[in-house]
């Protein structure tokens, strides 16, 4: 397998967040535990799709785990990792950002499982805040079990191999039994042209409810397989607003100095908390399982100069306790696309291990796994906040290549009428599922 790699130079070009793999070779998925109902994937369960990529699971799924809920120094680490990431990202600039930090780690989740030496350790220690795979496997899995089970409002996560149509290509047998079983994906046959793009773009597309329609646009000759991971979100808000708290034309102060008209929503919530010197509320979706959580740094204050200091802060914790205190809040309505490759930002961070000649993924395919590394990591994002509620979506690649290709008082207010931090986040742990800052309207 690595002399045919190595004269090919082609290798393992996309890793897009997924949530599981399985055993594969070229005309057998291999081995696919079985698993209770409770257990089944998200995804679509085609057998084929329009241009004629095959489908190696359909009908199969992987085996059970364990899922529990994660630990407070699980918690804290992770959520330090988003928020450092963010900091990193925005640091310096007036763009307008949106990550989610659970798309990324479960893409790298996965990656990491392929992984060994110094390389995981690195990845590991920066890209996951300090928790070990084995760990981040299961919080992945909890997480995933508790959208798609959400009974108010509507999370998809779908995952997805897609293997390149050649002889003697395979998985190593335990990573992709150990991703499958925590991540849940199906697997694809597909020539690699014009029509396998058309194919993921159609899978990305369905997955996030059309709010992301495109991952790719070409496959290059060296490419020799995608693991995709799409997540998308819809909810309402617990309490609907009334006319008379919709305001037309009010001015938002952009980072840059200018003014933007924007639709504020006005209402009064009933969770405060302070993240550094930023003041916080939490507004509840429908169900009360997720919510949207605003912040706004104090005046003068960039989102850079803001994030930069909350950056080892727990952000969490901070969500999770939330004083029961009324604070008069008011959102604009406003949508956002934002879109980067992450290689650069973990490098500048320290994680430079799976990005060089010195990368060891030796344990992701049977043959071959020590001549590649990461060459990008592109993640895309899609968010809409209006008077009914959200939606948002997001997806992750991870581009893997030869080497050698290379209180009582009155209420508080709180106002985002100008730059703002925002996220999307699970109650129950506080964990960020969306997070983002907003500098501008234009």
């Amino acid at each position: 397998m690595k002399k045919k790699l190595l004269q090919m130079t082609a290798i393992l070009s996309a890793a897009l967040m997924l949530t599981g793999c399985s055993r594969v070779t070229n005309n057998n998925p291999g081995h696919i535990p079985q698993t209770d109902s409770s257990q089944t994937q998200n995804t679509n369960s085609l057998s084929s799709m329009g241009q004629g990529s095959v489908s190696l699971t359909a009908g199969k799924q992987g085996g059970m785990v364990v899922s529990t809920v994660p630990t407070d120094e699980q918690m804290t680490l992770i959520s330090e990792a988003g928020t450092g990431l963010l900091a990193e990202i925005v640091s310096g600039s007036d763009e307008n950002v949106l990550l989610s930090p659970t798309s990324i780690l479960m893409a790298l989740g996965m990656t990491e499982n392929g992984a060994s030496g110094d390389t995981l350790s690195q990845m590991e220690g920066i890209a996951n805040g300090g928790v070990k795979v084995g760990q981040m496997n299961t919080v992945m899995a909890y997480l995933r079990e508790k959208m798609i089970e959400s009974p108010d409002v509507k999370w998809n996560v779908a995952n997805s191999i897609w293997i390149k149509d050649i002889d003697d290509l395979e998985l190593d047998p335990k990573f992709a039994d150990t991703v499958i079983a925590h991540y849940r994906a199906e697997v694809w046959k597909s020539k690699f042209d014009q029509g396998t793009v058309d194919d993921i773009n159609s899978w990305v597309n369905t997955n996030t409810d059309g709010m992301i329609d495109e991952v790719i646009n070409n496959i290059s000759p060296d490419t020799l397989m995608y693991l995709i991971n799409a997540i998308s979100f819809d909810g309402e808000w617990e309490e609907q607003y009334e006319d008379d708290k919709i305001k037309e034309g009010y001015d938002f102060n952009n980072a840059d100095g200018s003014i933007s008209s924007v639709t504020m929503l006005s209402s009064k919530e009933n969770k405060y908390f302070m993240l550094g010197d930023g003041e916080g509320f939490v507004k509840p979706y429908k169900g009360g399982e997720f919510s949207f959580v605003g912040i706004l740094p104090k005046e003068g204050e960039s989102t850079s100069e803001y994030l930069n200091k909350i950056r080892d802060l727990d952000f969490a914790k901070a969500v999770r306790e939330a004083k029961d205190e009324e604070v008069r809040v008011k959102i604009p309505e406003f949508e956002n696309d934002y879109g980067t490759d992450l290689a650069k930002t973990y490098n500048k961070m320290g994680m430079t291990e799976p990005f060089g000649m010195n990368a060891d993924f030796s344990d992701m395919l049977v043959s071959g796994g020590d001549e590649i590394y990461i060459g990008a990591i592109i993640h895309k994002t899609h968010i809409e906040v209006d008077r009914k509620g959200t939606r948002a979506a997001a997806v992750t690649a991870v581009d893997m290549r030869v080497k050698g290709a290379i209180m009582e008082e009155m209420p508080k207010s709180i106002v985002l009428d100008r730059p703002f931090v925002y996220a999307i986040v699970d109650n129950q742990t506080g964990l960020p599922l969306f997070l983002g800052c907003q500098n501008s309207m234009k």
